[in-house]
């Protein structure tokens, strides 16, 4: 697996856990409605299940199955706070983990020793394991955040919300009706190359009181799709502590 194509899918494995939690940052009016971003802020954390929900959970576990091509393979993501993450994809015979232990990011596939991921890979892959979405607070994580109007995401109107660190930025598309996320999108650079990529979320499901976007599809601007379609999903289960070691084996 390339470099490229190993931070590609960190990325969307980790938006297993997007949309999450959210918080405002300065009111900026939008025309439309006269909405200031605080309002579709809060609105879209009532909307996911209440910020004292989204801030209580301790745990997460998720298992999907994605298409990418040709290639159909099960993932499993685990997580927990602060900021441990854990990812086992299985298909063909094989398996790849990707581990976050809280410090360093490790590449272990089949029975080969863990490898360290270089630091532009770990720190990309530290930002997707904070347990937290990046808008819980903004400011921590070195992002500015705007209300930038409204889009039509397949003929609905959503709140279109900035957000800026850097040379990356992300665009995420709220919808006005039920102010659950629908569309995101990413531009940076990796590896000194520029990337963009577009998530979709669809089929919300409340799980343990949070909402979860049970089905997702992404495209690169080179091409690249995929879809997640979630199987099973769990908030606040126990997970055993080894299972954020690179060389331990996952626990259901």
């Amino acid at each position: 697996m390339s470099r490229k194509t190993l931070a590609a899918s960190i990325l969307a494995l980790g938006l297993t856990f997007a949309p999450a939690i959210a918080t405002a940052g300065d009111g900026a009016a939008c025309a439309q409605e006269k909405a200031t971003l605080q309002t579709v802020i809060d609105k879209h954390l009532k909307a996911l299940g209440g910020r004292e929900r989204l801030q209580a959970a301790k745990t997460f576990q998720l298992t999907a199955l994605l298409k990418e091509g040709d290639k159909v393979t099960t993932s499993t993501i685990r997580r927990a706070r602060p900021n441990l993450m854990r990812t086992d994809v299985e298909g063909g015979g094989t398996r790849v983990s990707k581990v976050f232990d809280g410090q360093q990011g490790w590449k272990v596939e089949g029975t080969a020793a863990p490898q360290r991921l270089d630091a532009e890979t770990n720190a990309i892959v530290a930002d997707t394991a904070s347990f937290d979405d990046v808008l819980m607070d903004p400011k921590a994580r070195g992002f500015t955040v705007t209300l930038a109007g409204v889009e039509e995401v397949e003929g609905a109107p959503a709140y279109k919300l900035v957000l800026t660190r850097g040379a990356n930025s992300e665009i995420r598309l709220i919808d006005q009706e039920r102010f659950l996320e629908v569309r995101r999108t990413y531009a940076g650079t990796y590896q000194g190359k520029a990337f963009r990529k577009t998530v979709s979320f669809f089929d919300y499901r409340a799980v343990d009181g949070i909402q979860v976007s049970h089905r997702t599809t992404w495209v690169s601007d080179d091409g690249e799709k995929g879809e997640k379609t979630v199987q099973s999903v769990r908030y606040d289960a126990p997970i055993d502590a080894a299972t954020f070691k690179p060389a331990a084996a996952p626990r259901s």
